[in-house]
């Protein structure tokens, strides 16, 4: 008896030691051991990919093995995209990356390893392992999300006057046109009523040109309303205020001057370029470009959440 326990204590201390099957996604296994290595990941932050994370910190995967495993499924998700994909990364590709890192550094290869060592507790084989999983990763989320991400110059100016609400255009010069509402045909007020029903039909969507032919009171009415082209302090206060907001082919409120009552149209306009909002420019498009993506990005890794095989087989 002495004998046989000598060779089971062995045999029952492996079989403690056997890996568990915690998860299944697609055809991607999710280990016990997976837990323990992604704990060792998360004390070097460098190594965690915060946009799997869905907003919690890395001190919350720490500590919370439910959000450990929703971290390890979104990993799996996207190395099973990798493969259905066929965006596996060859040994070469691997090389030119760490050529690549070793000019940008201005250093060698021997030292980038060196490096991965020392800052991150890689062997060389781990290293091109990790290199290996980034650079497919990256390329899947380069082919599926980044593609579809894009920012364009109105968006930017967009959010620079919302971050800067009291900020207004510089228009060197900028060409009107006008339907006009003569008080002296009724009074003042009679011809507010009349430019309100035109205002109403062009937001119905008759076009300015043809209610301006059938409606302004202008004498000396012009093709299509053409009131002429103005530099900058040229026009008066009431029109400058009325346009400030419109871009090129918009229309106005009701506007009221001295000579009565006015619909304008902006027709064409040069602005000056804003040296405050060119300085802010590509920082604010970056910003906005990192919030696209990653709203994108959850919006695919969500979708591929709902396409997948995900057996769970321990939670606890």
């Amino acid at each position: 008896m002495k004998f046989l326990l000598i060779f089971l204590l062995p045999l029952l201390g492996f079989a403690e030691s056997v890996d568990r099957i915690v998860a299944v996604v697609n055809d991607e296994v999710i280990l016990e051991s997976d837990f323990t290595r992604l704990q060792k990941k998360a004390n070097k932050p460098m190594l965690i990919e915060e946009i799997l994370l869905g907003g919690r910190s890395i001190s919350d995967l720490k500590k919370n093995r439910e959000l450990q495993l929703e971290y390890l499924l979104n990993e799996k998700l996207l190395d099973s995209e990798v493969k259905r994909l066929n965006l596996t990364a060859s040994p070469d590709r691997i090389d030119q990356e760490i050529n690549q890192m070793a000019q940008r550094y201005r250093t060698t290869r021997d030292e980038i390893m060196k490096a991965a060592k020392a800052d991150m507790g890689f062997t060389t084989e781990e290293y091109r392992r990790f290199l290996k999983t980034q650079i497919e990763r990256q390329s899947l989320i380069e082919t599926e999300v980044s593609r579809t991400v894009h920012v364009s110059d109105e968006e930017v100016y967009a959010e620079y006057k919302k971050r800067n609400p009291h900020h207004k255009r510089i228009i060197s010069e900028v060409t009107l046109a006008h339907i006009f509402f003569n008080p002296k045909k009724g009074g003042l007020s009679k011809a507010r009523e009349r430019a309100e029903q035109a205002l109403a039909r062009i937001r119905r969507g008759d076009t300015f040109e043809v209610v301006a032919e059938q409606t302004s009171e202008d004498p000396q009415f012009a093709n299509n309303g053409l009131l002429g082209t103005f530099k900058s302090g040229e026009l008066v206060p009431e029109f400058e205020k009325s346009i400030a907001d419109l871009k090129v082919g918009g229309v106005s409120d009701i506007v009221q001057s001295k000579q009565g009552i006015h619909i304008l149209k902006v027709l064409d306009e040069k602005a000056v370029k804003d040296s405050e909002f060119e300085q802010q420019k590509e920082k604010l498009r970056a910003m906005m470009m990192e919030r696209s993506f990653e709203k994108q990005f959850r919006s695919w890794l969500s979708q591929k959440r709902e396409e997948a095989t995900i057996s769970h087989y321990l939670k606890k």
